[in-house]
């Protein structure tokens, strides 16, 4: 009875309801019941579990809902909702796709793996026939066909290439087993990515696969087909299993020459947009942006919202690491409007748009805001996926790395340290031990480390253990990431580069200037020799010329070329260019050649009023654009806009360290 009180109590605050005689609190209490009859090993309560999947849907999905709060019901939930036509009925139904996120969520959070039950059941189900079944339907087909091999090579080659060209009367409808298989593949996978559980969605969606490749030609083949393919690419490239992604990709690059007039804009924009993920994810920019830009073309004003949303998002990232900050400002903004005016300001699609928002913000200096649309993002996806889950850990990480370059300046890096240590713990009980996205977590870790034990030393306090573990998560970090992506990559080059800083800090100068040397290098061979990448690497290494190494002539041309990218590309507020004309006011000072002293002297007091001037009236060159345009509209402005690469006024504060690209 007590129990019954609390659950009510909760659900009438939950929803604002005090009058217990509401129809909304009668519906509770009827909830309430419902699940109280089920509790027991008795006849009639296994009666009652087993006649729930007839309840309405959205009565059955309160149910479950309130179930998932029950510890004592989780086994139970947990065998309803492993059937396969019990989930098929549930996901099929959009408005209840929150409720179900956070069933899943709250079944995980007690160890109940819906997720694997699930794909094992799908992949069990239909996947590839026995042996034996492999037999009986190859005896059928030779002696249905009969010498075909011989006098019909030219049907044979067409079903090689799952041509859709065959003429649509002479195929055969779907069986409902097929239309069945299909369907359910294709809601589930994406469900379970949606979910946060990547490995279980590649199983669902690589059966499904697998399954499209063996079947006949059938009508909409290619459509769905490429549906399939884009739907596993998301999951696999989300995962960093480019091995996988790199054969998804492979056979989508097969059937987009069958691309016609019958396959839907809206599903072209979000197979190249999944493309251009999926080289994002390698830091293969130049690719990713051309992917984005093609998938751009084809979104059309009646694409779905979350469609939209999606190509928008991913076109902002790709125009963010091009340094195209006024496209992606547009783009960006777009996809935030639609996510929050469609879904409302708790769905997971708002919590995407807000993340990759934030990496904007970050990108273009804007820190402080960066900082708290990081934290709306954390709070959102925690409401839905609760605390073990992949999509919260990102959310974690990229939170960390916002609060370590925001707080850079004032060395108290524990609210970076908090997230950090959350997305490691996370990502440890989900991937593997050498899994990319650890390796990811455990850079920021490192970073974090080693700040720390700077500013341990300063107080005089030895701290050679922290900058050991640093050594050691960075030099994993780089490991990984030679494995995968080999030298030539930019994630390697960061890798490089955060080692130079840190054997900088550890007076080991030979080994961090050829580790700065190797970073420009890369840097300037994938990226151009006016990249931001660039310049940050060339900062790193005048500074171990100016106050370690004391090679002053090149530590001057060297922070002459970072602060001329850094105008380039952010105008004379950039908060980096502080440390370059600390710098080579140093350089001057020592050489003392006092007149180019007082120069730059000059130059950096007029930078801090500058900046002095836009933290205070929270001034950015990138302000959030409040009007609503349509698809068209967007798209005219996208194709239509000339690059704004160096503004007047940009605020926030940016350490002279590594980005994250995440």
């Amino acid at each position: 009875m007590a129990a019954q009180q609390q659950l009510l109590a909760l659900m009438s605050s939950a929803s604002g309801q005090n009058n217990i005689n509401s129809p909304e609190a009668l519906y509770d209490l009827s909830l309430i019941a419902v699940v109280n009859s089920l509790d027991g090993l008795k006849v009639p309560a296994m009666e009652r579990i087993r006649k729930l999947p007839e309840l309405p849907r959205n009565l059955l999905i309160d149910v479950y809902e309130l179930m998932s709060k029950r510890e004592d019901l989780k086994d139970t939930l947990l065998e309803e909702l492993s059937n396969l036509e019990v989930f098929n009925c549930l996901v099929h139904c959009t408005s209840a796709r929150g409720q179900l996120l956070r069933i899943v969520a709250a079944l995980m959070a007690s160890n109940k793996p819906l997720p694997r039950r699930l794909s094992d059941a799908y992949v069990g189900r239909f996947g590839p026939p026995t042996s034996a079944e492999t037999a009986d339907n190859k005896q059928t087909e030779q002696a249905a066909d009969g010498d075909e091999q011989s006098t019909d090579s030219d049907k044979c080659e067409l079903n090689e290439q799952h041509s859709v060209e065959v003429a649509e009367q002479s195929l055969e409808p779907l069986s409902p087993q097929e239309v069945h298989a299909i369907n359910l593949g294709l809601r589930l996978g994406s469900f379970l990515s949606e979910a946060g559980w990547m490995q279980e969605s590649i199983a669902v969606l690589t059966c499904l696969n697998e399954r499209l490749k063996r079947m006949k030609p059938f009508k909409s083949q290619l459509v769905t087909r490429l549906d399939c393919l884009q739907r596993l690419l998301y999951a696999e490239s989300s995962h960093c299993n480019f091995k996988l992604a790199q054969q998804t990709y492979a056979e989508l690059m097969e059937l987009n020459p069958l691309i016609n007039e019958k396959v839907p804009c809206p599903l072209i924009a979000m197979v190249y947009t999944q493309i251009s993920s999926m080289y994002f994810a390698r830091n293969e920019y130049n690719n990713s942006h051309l992917w984005s830009v093609q998938a751009m073309h084809y979104l059309e004003m009646t694409a779905p919202s979350r469609v939209a949303i999606d190509v928008l998002r991913q076109a902002a990232k790709a125009c963010v690491v091009k340094r195209d900050f006024a496209r992606a400002n547009l783009l960006i903004c777009q996809a935030v409007r639609r996510a929050r005016e469609h879904f409302g300001p708790t769905h997971q699609k708002y919590g995407d748009a807000l993340l990759d928002y934030g990496f904007f913000l970050l990108n273009v200096d804007s820190v402080y805001q960066s900082v708290n649309v990081y934290k709306e993002c954390l709070t959102v996806r925690r409401g839905i996926f609760g605390n073990m889950n992949f999509h919260v850990a990102i959310a974690h990480e990229d939170l960390s790395y916002a609060y370590y370059v925001h707080d850079y300046s004032t060395g108290d890096f524990s609210c970076a340290q908090n997230h950090v240590d959350e997305a490691v713990n996370i990502m440890k009980n989900l991937v593997p031990s050498n899994h990319l996205m650890l390796a990811s977590a455990k850079r920021v870790k490192a970073l974090l480390l080693e700040e720390i034990a700077l500013d341990k030393i300063a107080d005089g306090i030895d701290e050679e253990d922290l900058l050991l573990q640093s050594e050691e998560l960075h030099n994993f970090a780089l490991q990984l990431s030679l494995e995968v992506f080999g030298e030539m990559n930019v994630q390697t080059a960061k890798h490089y580069g955060n080692l130079g800083r840190l054997y900088q800090t550890m007076n080991r100068f030979d080994e961090a200037e050829r580790m700065h040397q190797k970073a420009i290098k890369i840097k300037t061979d994938l990226l151009g020799p006016y990249d931001y990448e660039v310049g940050l690497s060339i900062g790193h290494l005048a500074s171990l010329y100016n106050y370690q190494m004391k090679k002053f002539r090149q530590a001057e041309d060297l922070y002459l070329r970072s602060i001329d990218i850094s105008l380039r590309l952010f105008g004379r507020t950039y908060s980096g260019l502080e440390y370059d004309y600390l710098g080579l006011c140093h350089v001057y000072e020592t050489l003392h050649e006092f007149e180019k002293y007082l120069r730059y002297a000059h130059i950096l007091e007029n930078w801090q009023l500058l900046r002095g001037q836009n933290l205070t009236q929270n001034k950015s060159s990138y302000p959030a654009i409040e009007e609503d345009f349509t698809i068209d509209q967007v798209k005219n402005k996208f194709f239509n806009m000339s690059v704004k690469t160096h503004p007047n006024e940009v605020t926030g504060q940016t350490p002279s360290v590594e980005p994250s690209n995440n």
